[in-house]
């Protein structure tokens, strides 16, 4: 949540969005590293 925070600048429904999406991706690159190696 703070990632998108600092980000966006604002504590709103952008920032939270943001960091959100952030986290997804970065666990989906986790998952798929893991299943590739």
């Amino acid at each position: 949540m703070s990632i998108g925070a600092l980000g966006s600048g604002d504590h709103g429904v952008g920032g939270s969005f943001c960091g959100i999406a952030i986290v997804v991706i970065i666990i989906l690159l986790l998952i798929a590293l893991g299943i590739v190696f």
